[in-house]
């Protein structure tokens, strides 16, 4: 069977309205001898000679926080260590800015792009970055994408292609459009990140929450299969049987978004399995994946592999990483979202599907109607930057990993000092909360253990009360009742926090931030005491 037979019956209706008509000519009949040099009056596209750049510099670092602090108070250039401290910055001190970029033009860690690149094909020259270019993305960029899937997570069939869009959240937007609409049902983790669910919505199409369990188990971590398996087995005697089956199944496997929390690689292969009797498709969105570490462990609280290199580029790709839904996908029921935000930066709006060559090419003709390609310029950034270091290593894919982890090494730290400060307030040691093991990403779930608040009757009430004790003493949080796909499903599962390590600045906020939430948690404990 076809890809198109397979797959054309997912799409939503509106497909076929979108229908890009080129109306440029680039075709010449085989009767006609065109002129070797033509002159093009066609194209709208303003000449390269007419961009007012005509150079870019970028000051590359060799790791995180390398330099910190560019506002040159002093008369060193310094770096702010991770417990808030400064220390002077590698190399020859700079007094000034000027002085900055000459230095770091003659120490070799600038990337230069200019207007042409004859000698290095892989590089992306500003007259093509900055033009109008192919919708897919620049074909530099396009190429490496390809071979970080081939090398990382390759999927198990041949037929697969990818396409760039503007970020992750324009990824989804493309992919819904294109195959969810009024009367589809989208499974959804009861707990997720929200705009996508009012993506699902907007199409007409209704989100679905599935169970998920909140545990310690690494094997028992996230989607509830069973309770995924019960429900496609007696979709008809649902609530939801005025609906068709479900069409699309959308996850965050991986450092899922609220609760930090990992599917194992059997739960993967089971609702794999449900996709294939049940016939749905996975949506698999992974921005965190990359960020690896091990379970935190209270013993040797500051272990961090990364920094103890014991990780060579394979080795993190073979052992660390979690697979991708791609690698066990034999059918082309996969697609997979992408993105540089969290590990080169989210302003970049730069993200790619890989999927089936049939769906990729309608989400394809998708952009050639709506946002057409991706900037330039981020593509030549992130391009150029990966080339820069690239002749240190076998491949430009290492090359990007070799940051990657280096990034991953500065979540395990942070993840780290989080979690044993949080371990060393009176609030956890009386057991009145819990922190979920976890290994990906930049969230944590901290549960509330109302169980320990014997005069709290209404367990949401005592959420609310702590979200103001918690405003109070001066740490934000996201409460996990307000990313639940249904307030009234998931309500009883809810009384966690979501705490990230992303943002603070150094080791020393973290630790503060830890302290003011334990007190928060205690003052709800003594609140609810005085209430006797």
């Amino acid at each position: 069977m076809s890809l198109e037979s397979r797959y054309k019956p997912f799409l939503s209706s509106r497909v076929e309205a979108r229908k890009f008509k080129q109306f440029w000519n680039n075709d010449v009949p085989s009767h006609l001898n065109p002129h070797p040099h033509p002159i093009n009056l066609g194209g709208g596209l303003p000449h390269e000679g007419l961009f007012p750049i005509e150079s870019m510099h970028l000051n590359v670092l060799d790791r995180p926080f390398e330099y910190r602090d560019y506002r040159f108070r002093s008369s060193k250039l310094h770096v702010e260590e991770h417990d808030g401290s400064v220390a002077p910055g590698p190399g020859p001190a700079a007094t000034n800015e000027r002085e900055l970029v000459s230095q770091k033009f003659a120490d070799g860690s600038m990337v230069d792009i200019w207007r042409y690149e004859p000698e290095n094909p892989n590089n992306a020259p500003i007259f093509s970055g900055f033009q109008y270019s192919e919708t897919r993305g620049m074909p530099q960029l396009v190429e490496f994408c390809r071979n970080f899937i081939s090398y990382v997570n390759p999927p198990a069939y041949p037929d697969w292609d990818l396409t760039f869009a503007d970020g992750t959240a324009d990824s989804l937007f493309k992919i819904f459009e294109t195959l969810a609409e009024s009367g589809v049902a989208v499974l959804v983790e009861e707990f997720t990140f929200t705009p996508t669910v009012f993506n699902i919505e907007a199409t007409g199409a209704t989100a679905i929450p599935i169970k998920v369990d909140v545990c310690a188990d690494p094997q028992g971590q996230g989607i509830n299969v069973e309770f995924l398996t019960d429900l496609l087995e007696n979709w008809s005697q649902s609530k939801y049987a005025h609906l068709s089956k479900p069409r699309l199944l959308y996850t965050i496997p991986t450092g899922q978004n609220p609760t930090g929390m990992t599917l194992s690689l059997h739960k993967r292969k089971q609702i794999y399995a449900l996709a294939e009797k049940h016939d749905f498709i996975i949506v698999e969105d992974d921005p965190y994946g990359y960020l690896r570490f091990p379970y935190y462990d209270p013993e040797n609280p500051t272990f961090n592999p990364y920094e103890a290199h014991q990780y060579t580029i394979d080795k993190y790709v073979s052992e660390v990483l979690a697979k991708s839904f791609l690698t066990i996908d034999t059918s082309g029921r996969v697609l997979r979202c992408e993105t540089f935000s969290k590990v080169f930066f989210p302003g970049l709006r730069l993200s790619f599907i890989v999927g089936n060559k049939y769906l990729i090419s309608k989400i394809l003709e998708f952009a050639e109607v709506s946002t057409r390609a991706p900037s330039g310029v981020s593509q030549i950034v992130v391009n150029n930057v990966i080339q820069k270091w690239a002749p240190n290593f076998e491949t430009p894919q290492k090359a990007w990993l070799s940051w990657v982890m280096k990034v991953a090494g500065q979540y395990n730290h942070r993840r780290n000092v989080l979690f044993q400060a949080l371990n060393a307030t009176e609030a956890f040691k009386q057991g009145l909360f819990t922190l979920i093991p976890i290994t990906s990403g930049m969230f944590a779930c901290l549960e509330i253990k109302f169980e320990k608040f014997p005069n709290i009757k209404n367990c949401a009430e005592g959420m609310q009360a702590l979200g103001d004790k918690l405003i109070e003493e001066g740490v934000n949080v996201v409460q996990g009742i307000n990313m639940a796909v249904c307030t009234k499903f998931s309500l009883e599962r809810s009384y966690f926090l979501r705490v990230t390590f992303a943002y603070a600045s150094n080791d020393k906020q973290l630790r503060e931030a830890a302290k003011r939430l334990g007190k928060s948690v205690q003052r709800l404990l003594a609140e609810y005491k005085s209430e006797v």
